[in-house]
């Protein structure tokens, strides 16, 4: 174990994320026994020094923020002998929302998609309050901690008037989310984080990226020439297709402002939200469920998938997915049941494939 100045400790085999010029690593506070992210920094490496001013600007506003749905950070230590920089962070246990969704299928239905989206603007809300503009929204910066979202990453992050009209210039961001007045090269408002919103929310419930290119210019192009397409086979209500699309204007002016994006429709049904919150701790705890009970019995997966194929198709029925589901748990909700065998079932054939069915034990 590497010990810091005898407060934290972690070990370079936990490694949990990397950067160009960092790594993150699962470790402990040794007072307590907590978990914290540590972020280790070798400045000796560092060439860009764009990167040194973001770290300094990321490091100096999440301190100014304090709230549940943004990371926190509880200490910072700088090792002169190593050049080192350490930066002790709030430990998130199931990694981002990118994992999150991938593990759903590769698309998240309206209801769970209208639980994130809450979470964030909760979060987005709180940045407008102290005056910042994040610039680099995406399902990779947004991580999960006893699920509960936490806005992350505000290396791009910069002071912002949200009451006037203050024009950025800087070319900044993840070009898939930027605004086309970024790709442009243009100035922009404080409503380019709602265009990124608008991609996010899309992929979140298609899959699939709105627009999508092999570089920024091309991405530009596509933009402008092809009308935002709805795929037919994924059923989504109008007031949603309405958020996105008002999410995803290219003009500014046509865009959603802030406060139409937080007190939108979609959000004022709490209790629908609410419920399929707690459907969704209840799903997330059975699929833990069968991971723990196949990791305790080592039945290869091939087996395993073999013994429920009772006519051999080597493709699973829900009825024959039940089985391992009720031994598991046989009162295991039948809802819940269904919820799992469609979460992981993306060709949307009622059958599980052996691929399908694998990705539930990753």
């Amino acid at each position: 174990m590497i010990k810091i100045q005898n407060k934290y400790s972690y070990s370079e085999e936990d490694l949990i994320g990397e950067g160009a010029y960092s790594k993150v690593y699962k470790g402990l506070f040794d007072k307590t026994n907590e978990f914290v992210a540590v972020k280790v920094i070798d400045w000796s490496k560092v060439k860009d020094k764009y990167y040194i001013s973001g770290f300094q600007r990321e490091v100096r506003i999440l301190r100014d923020l304090d709230h549940e749905n943004i990371v926190k950070i509880i200490d910072m230590i700088h090792d002169p002998c190593l050049n080192r920089e350490y930066l002790i962070m709030e430990y998130c246990d199931s990694q981002n929302l990118t994992n999150f969704i991938n593990q759903s299928g590769g698309l998240l239905n309206e209801n769970v998609s209208k639980i994130v989206l809450q979470q964030l603007l909760t979060a987005l809300n709180e940045l407008i309050k102290k005056e910042y503009l994040h610039r680099d929204i995406k399902p990779e910066n947004i991580l999960i901690h006893k699920r509960t979202l936490k806005l992350a990453d505000f290396g791009f992050s910069v002071k912002a008037d949200y009451s006037g009209n203050q024009l950025f210039r800087e070319n900044v961001g993840t070009p898939l989310y930027m605004a086309p007045q970024i790709l442009e090269n243009k100035h922009y408002s404080v409503k380019s984080d709602i265009w990124s919103i608008g991609v996010m929310t899309y992929q979140m419930i298609f899959g699939e990226y709105p627009w999508v290119a092999d570089d920024p210019a091309q991405l530009l192009k596509s933009i402008k020439s092809q009308k935002l397409y709805f795929p037919s086979h994924i059923s989504i209500s109008d007031d949603f297709k309405e958020f996105i699309k008002k999410c995803l204007q290219y003009e500014e002016k046509d865009r959603y402002n802030w406060d139409d994006l937080i007190e939108h429709k979609i959000f004022k049904n709490k209790y629908v939200i609410q419920k399929n919150y707690t459907k969704i701790e209840h799903l997330q705890e059975s699929i833990n469920q069968i991971r723990q009970l196949q990791k305790k019995r080592g039945t290869p997966l091939e087996q395993l998938f073999t013994n429920l194929d009772m006519d051999g198709d080597k493709k699973l029925t829900f009825e024959e997915f039940q089985v391992l589901l009720l031994y598991v748990d046989n009162r295991m909700e039948i809802n819940i049941q269904k919820g799992i065998f469609y979460r992981y079932n993306v060709s949307k054939n009622n059958l599980l494939n052996f691929n399908e069915f694998s990705r539930i034990f990753c």
